[in-house]
């Protein structure tokens, strides 16, 4: 079975929509069909050889599946997803090379506090895949995050239908701890190799990944839940944006190698 899809040229290719509203970290985007193609754009803090990969995904799901219980007995339980595709197509300026795709999607409520890390369980993707690939085309299978690590993003040559890998992010405990969630972030890092450092006074310093922010906004809560309650929040500007995100925070260190004592 082949990793990769070529998909109707038609749907990627087509037609541009370009929004020119919140400043130069906005991400592109163009619906089609429920999905939305978000191109990738040159940030300040990019650096020379900074790759991004193309993303296209849809609004998160809720849906209740199979699942295993703490017991580990057979239960049904409430799962949160995101469809998401990727695919390699470098600029024209840019030698085509494959890439490794280290997936990380964290889903971040705004209105509760609450933080949520992707939970790759093949049996419940598995699952996801009859919903979202009924036939069961294997161009189409769904594939975990872990999974969709393993082999490098070939390069889609320029002018070409591009080469598709389809897999989803899962939550499974929004139902536990953010329930009534109206408004929500995913950060979507791995996309890109960009890395960027920024220095405080207190001898540590912060290590910042190119991530794809996308906001969300639920209307209705767990009493009568839709699969398609949840949508992009274009409320104060686009829903997706690149953004340099804080993920780690280090020590500096000092001249010689030696690292600086805790402050």
């Amino acid at each position: 079975m082949t990793q990769h899809t070529r998909l109707d040229r038609r749907a990627f290719m087509g037609a541009v929509a370009i929004s020119a509203l919140g400043g130069p970290n906005v991400a592109r985007a163009q619906p089609n069909a429920g999905e939305k193609k978000i191109d990738p754009i040159d940030l300040p803090l990019d650096r020379p050889g900074v790759w991004t990969l193309h993303f296209r995904y849809k609004p998160p799901r809720i849906v209740t599946l199979d699942g295993i219980g703490k017991d580990g007995k057979p239960e049904k339980k409430v799962v949160w997803y995101m469809w998401y595709q990727v695919y390699n197509m470098p600029r024209e300026d840019r030698e085509p090379e494959p890439v490794t795709f280290l997936p990380e999607f964290e889903l971040v409520t705004k209105d509760l506090f609450t933080n949520h890390l992707d939970e790759p369980q093949p049996h419940i993707i598995a699952q996801i895949n009859k919903i979202e690939n009924p036939q069961d085309h294997p161009r189409l299978r769904l594939q975990t995050t872990i999974e969709i690590s393993k082999r490098p993003i070939a390069p889609t040559k320029p002018d070409s239908i591009p080469l598709v890998v389809t897999s989803a992010a899962v939550w499974t405990d929004m139902a536990e701890k953010a329930p009534k969630t109206n408004k929500f972030s995913v950060y979507v890092t791995g996309l890109s190799n960009g890395l960027a450092t920024e220095d405080l006074r207190t001898d540590e310093k912060l290590i910042k990944r190119k991530t794809l922010q996308i906001n969300f906004v639920r209307p209705t809560d767990d009493n009568k839940p839709l699969i398609t309650d949840i949508r992009p929040d274009n409320s104060i500007g686009p829903a997706e944006q690149w953004v340099y995100r804080t993920t780690s925070v280090a020590k500096k260190v000092k001249a010689g190698g030696a690292k600086l004592p805790p402050g």
